[in-house]
């Protein structure tokens, strides 16, 4: 089979589920079909254009081959193969205990806080204490982030967030 037969059962297959998700949605109620309703139909749209992209303009031989790895890049142990655990550089100074340390303070501060306070102070935090950003950066983009996922869920899909725990003690 041909890579461009392979593109279009693939464009056909995805426009099956996005079709049949669009039809599903028809018997939720309005709040319910609010996400799966214009994701599927965005999906249907770019499903269609990549379909006329790859048999009306695009057509062609592919400029990079996506399967191909270059063996010099690859770090690799003393008897020339690649190696396969982590090295100290890539895991940090706390590794994979300081990862998963962070993903259950992000879990422990939206039990507690809430959603909205939690994903303000993780961001800022991974932010600033990453060294990715500065502290007034941090914190502005931290800012961004939570007044976006606020008006997302809040006042476009009217969506009462999770107030935590400590939300009883302070009102």
């Amino acid at each position: 089979m041909s890579r461009r037969a392979q593109e279009n059962l693939v464009s056909l297959v995805l426009l099956v589920v996005f079709g049949l998700v669009l039809y599903a949605c028809q018997d939720f109620g309005p709040r319910a079909r609010m996400i799966p309703l214009p994701l599927a139909a965005f999906g249907i749209l770019l499903t269609l254009l990549q379909f006329a992209w790859h048999n009306l303009g695009g057509g062609g031989v592919p400029q990079v081959d996506m399967i191909s790895v270059d063996a010099g890049a690859l770090p690799s142990s003393g008897d020339g193969q690649p190696r396969t655990e982590r090295t100290a550089e890539q895991l940090g100074r706390w590794g994979e205990a300081g990862a998963c340390g962070m993903v259950a303070l992000l879990v422990a501060l939206i039990f507690t806080a809430g959603i909205f306070p939690a994903v303000f102070v993780f961001a800022a935090g991974y932010l600033v204490l990453s060294g990715y950003c500065t502290l007034l950066r941090g914190l502005a983009f931290s800012a961004l982030m939570t007044a976006s996922i606020y008006l997302l869920f809040v006042a476009g899909l009217e969506m009462q967030p999770y107030h935590g725990l400590l939300a009883d003690w302070l009102s």
